[in-house]
């Protein structure tokens, strides 16, 4: 990388580094020199990036679920709070559909922190209209390294007014990266979305 050679306080230069990440555990591991001093610098890769959507159909991802029980299943919980944004920011409530504005709001952060397909939304059938729970996503992936299909089945509870739980869970042969991916899905829910007035 081409160096450079002084920054002025509030100066900045750009360089760009093409790194290829073999592993998602595996970070990349630099050095940074500044006034004669090193200091160690690590790029870790974001792992939605270690999968590709994997179209397939309801029946598909059901089979393929039904094979990637018990030890290659995954589960945690959080609050997600996206969808109030856009409830609350003057919507119409007589008009507006709840469920959509959340299915949507799901839908949006998972697909734009991960390479995933949504496979299906199933809505509930409620007389209480402020009634999330039940409301189901299902995302597919497939692992870049082994071609490992990784399901994802996002499910709601709680009042659509109010902060949803949401329920994740993974379906992996790969208990390690399964995981992980758990993991980074649930950072990502639980942190609203910052958005722009």
């Amino acid at each position: 990388m081409e160096d450079i050679p002084s920054l002025e306080p509030g100066q900045t230069e750009k360089r760009t580094l093409l790194v290829r990440f073999h592993h998602h555990l595996l970070p990349l591991k630099l050095a940074l020199f500044c006034n004669d001093t090193k200091f160690p610098v690590k790029l870790r890769p974001d792992i939605g990036y270690f999968i590709k959507p994997l179209p397939i159909s309801i029946e598909d991802f059901r089979d393929k679920e039904s094979h990637l029980p018990g030890m290659f299943e995954y589960i945690r919980s959080c609050t997600f709070t996206d969808h109030l944004i856009e409830l609350n920011n003057g919507s119409n409530s007589l008009t507006e559909d709840k469920f959509l504005v959340i299915c949507e709001a799901l839908a949006l952060k998972m697909m734009s922190n991960a390479n995933l397909s949504l496979v299906s939304v199933d809505m509930p059938v409620a007389s209480n209209l402020d009634d999330a729970s039940g409301l189901c996503l299902r995302f597919s992936s497939e692992i870049l390294s082994s071609s490992m299909p990784c399901l994802i089945t996002v499910t709601v509870e709680g009042k659509c007014s109010d902060p949803l739980t949401v329920s994740v869970k993974v379906n992996c042969e790969e208990t390690v990266f399964g995981l992980n991916f758990l993991n980074r899905v649930i950072n990502f829910l639980a942190v609203p979305s910052v958005t722009s007035s």
